[in-house]
């Protein structure tokens, strides 16, 4: 099995991780949070506005990768407040309205003033 590295020009990791791996008809995206690409700063400071920026970047990967948000099997989110979990919940009834993908959602520290990061494991599209 080969294993790839998917890198976006552009779109900066805030550490030592690839953004993305293609290996065995999977991509794996690392989190991706609420980071504005053209800043490498937090979209804003509210969670809905960060939330919507996630998106677009796990999009964004997907699709240099190989794949897209329609193909994704697993995600894992990561939120500074649970309290926000209502919006994670309605976003991914957004983004994911057919056969949403399995999903484990915690609370956790986040660095940098982010609020939300969201990372996922999707099929690639051949």
């Amino acid at each position: 099995m080969n294993k790839q590295v998917i890198v976006v020009p552009g779109l900066k990791t805030i550490g030592p991780y690839s953004q993305a791996v293609r290996g065995g008809g999977l991509l794996f995206v690392s989190g991706q949070p609420g980071v504005d690409p053209a800043t490498g700063e937090a979209a804003g400071p509210d969670f809905e506005t960060q939330l919507r920026q996630v998106f677009r970047n796990l999009d964004t990967v997907l699709r240099a990768g190989g794949s897209h948000l329609d193909l994704v099997v697993n995600t894992t989110a990561l939120v500074s407040d649970i309290a926000n979990f209502p919006m994670v919940n309605a976003a991914f009834a957004e983004f994911f309205p057919k056969n949403p993908p399995a999903r484990m959602t915690m609370q956790v520290p986040l660095p940098k003033g982010l609020l939300i990061s969201v990372g996922c494991a999707a099929v690639v599209d051949n």
